[in-house]
Order: C-alpha cells, then structure tokens, then sequence
C-alpha cells in the first residue's frame, strides 16, 4: 500500500512538473506585472492644467493635458485613397499614457450600422448596441481584454464621421483620467456648449477598466526600454524587460500603427491605407510576420529576398530578449507590409 501511495506522489509531482514547463512556453497566457518600483517614478498626480486640441480638418476640439504631445499619426490626403479605411489619426501622448482619436467616414450609416459593418470586414464588436453617449450622441465603449495590453475603445458619431477614442491601458490611473476628460470634453462641430451633456459610460466599463490598470504591465508610453534597446516612445509594454514581440516589431520599423495584442494586428491592416497583408512576405522590403492566436504573435522580417524560407527576429513575451532564427515561409499565419515602403 505504501508503495502505491508513492508511486501515486511520484507520478502527481511529475505531471506538475510537465504542466509548469509547459505553461513556461506559452508565457503570453500570463499576465506579467511590472515592478512598482519602476512605476513609481511616473507621477500619479491628477491633472489640473489642460489645453486645447482644435481640428482645423475636421471642426472638433477637445482637452489634454498640459505637457503631453499631439501628433497626427494618419492622415490621408482628399481624395481619400481608401473610404474605408481611418482618414486620420491624432495621437495624445504623456508620460501617464497613450490615446489614439481615430476618425472613420461613416458613409450613411448610423453607429450601430456602421459597428455591423466593422464587424464584418475587420473584427467583431463585443456588443452590437449603444451602451454610452458621448455628447448626447450614442455611443459604443468597451474594454478590449489582451494576453499582453488592454486597450479601452469607445466609438461615437456626428452622422457624417465615426470616431473611436483608444486608450492603451497603462499602470497609472492619471491616464484614464485623462481618457474620460477627453471624452467630456470632446466638441463636434453643430454642439456648442461642451459643458452642457458629458459623456456617459457604464459604470461597469469603469469597474472592468479599474482592475485592467492594476493588472497593466505598461509603466509609461515614454519609458520604453526592453532588454537594453530604447526608443523615444512605445505604446507596447517590455514583460519585466524580457522581452515583447509587438514592443520589437515596432522598434524595428520605428512606428506602426496596430495597438493591442499581436493577434489582433491581422484584423486591423483594412484600417490602415498604408498598409496590406498577404498569406507570403512581399520580395525586396521588410515584413512582419504574423501569428494568430491570443495573444498571438509577430516577429521582424528585415529584407525578405525570396525562396521557400524567411529569416526572422524576435522577442518573446517575457521569455527572450530577442533571436534571429530562419524558418519555412509557409510557417507564419501570414505577413503585414508597408504598401509603399521607403526606398
């Protein structure tokens, strides 16, 4: 009997053993925490001093924080090259987090329409009705759950555009206090007094919102080292810096525009006239190549030349800090690319 019993042990030890080597090769099913001493160093402190963003493209304006950066990101000239795609981006950058105001043309749709549409030509809307208002208008908010990074969307139209307000969500609870200003205060043309219906969302967005903050793995846009590379700004967090395959994808290119988990990236490139996908990389330029999954995957293809395989490198959510390894073409899900790369 002692006998069974130890051999009961020994094989309930082995198995637990296999399952936590196991679980150490898929590390994105883990949330990783960066360390509060590193988060520390980005100030808490509510915002008091805000200053204007007025479009002189589109006639909306709101308030940001006094401090942070306005940058249009994407933009496309009239005639617009893709109708169906984000006319323009402004990104709102600050050491307290990262918020993208996409613009879409709403093509005679109204929002719930328009969302129907979106659902099928890119990726599902959790919800299919309004859930909000923004400016008395309806509106659509929700919080998009990743294996990596949360993002907190919320839709809204003026009957003419489709506006989404994006939030990356970071560890500092002074970006989401940033993200509801913006959206009390966002001004669209035909409403003149912004402080008369601010922007109503559910409170149970607030509470799901709340716990994604605490669990964040970004420190700050602006504090973006991983695995002793740097740059400027990156809206992709560095899992205790070991690593990230999105934070690498978009060094290596210098910017893209895909928020969110890797996973995700395939759905959104229709979103972007700059940008196509393809089940093979494109010859003679520089590829992503992609994963699906969740959070999924994507890695850095710096000239493919042709052949039957690709030479890629990549991090690894918190697992490595980077590798260059050469696999079959045919390997990866598919591949992203700039439709007119620089030459």
């Amino acid at each position: 009997m002692k006998k069974g019993r130890s051999f009961t042990f020994i094989v309930t030890v082995v198995l637990l053993t296999t399952l936590a080597v196991v679980l150490s090769l898929f590390p994105g099913n883990q949330r990783c925490k960066i360390s509060k001493v590193l988060a520390a160093s980005i100030s808490s402190e509510s915002v008091t001093q805000w200053q204007i963003y007025s479009d002189s493209d589109y006639g909306f304006s709101l308030e940001y924080p006094v401090g942070w950066e306005s940058v249009i990101t994407i933009f496309q000239e009239t005639p617009y090259e893709d109708e169906s795609a984000i006319i323009k981006r402004q990104t709102f950058t600050g050491a307290q987090g990262w918020i993208d105001l996409d613009i879409w043309l709403a093509n005679g749709q109204n929002l719930e329409e328009w969302s129907g549409w979106y659902s099928k030509t890119r990726a599902p809307f959790p919800i299919t009705k309004s859930n909000a208002k923004v400016w008395g208008n309806p509106a659509m908010s929700f919080l998009e759950r990743g294996g990596t990074v949360d993002m907190l969307a919320t839709f809204f139209s003026d009957g003419k555009y489709v506006y989404r307000l994006w939030y990356t969500v970071t560890q500092n609870r002074v970006g989401l206090q940033v993200y509801h200003h913006m959206l009390n205060t966002i001004e669209l043309p035909g409403i003149s007094d912004r402080k008369a219906t601010p922007a109503e969302l559910p409170e149970k967005i607030w509470k799901s919102v709340e716990a994604a903050v605490q669990e964040s793995g970004l420190i700050s846009p602006l504090v973006s080292s991983c695995c002793g590379y740097s740059q400027s700004s990156n809206p992709f967090p560095c899992c205790n810096n070991k690593g990230n395959c999105t934070w690498w994808v978009y060094y290596k290119f210098g910017a893209v525009p895909f928020r969110g988990d890797a996973g995700t990236w395939w759905s959104q490139v229709p979103n972007y006239s700059g940008w196509l996908r393809s089940s093979l990389p494109r010859a003679d330029q520089a590829n992503i190549a992609w994963w699906s999954g969740s959070p999924g995957h994507v890695a850095y293809v710096s000239n493919y030349t042709g052949g039957s395989n690709v030479t890629i490198s990549e991090m690894l959510w918190c697992t490595s800090c980077g590798r260059t390894r050469t696999i079959s073409r045919t390997t990866p899900g598919g591949y992203i690319y700039l439709k007119n790369p620089p030459r």
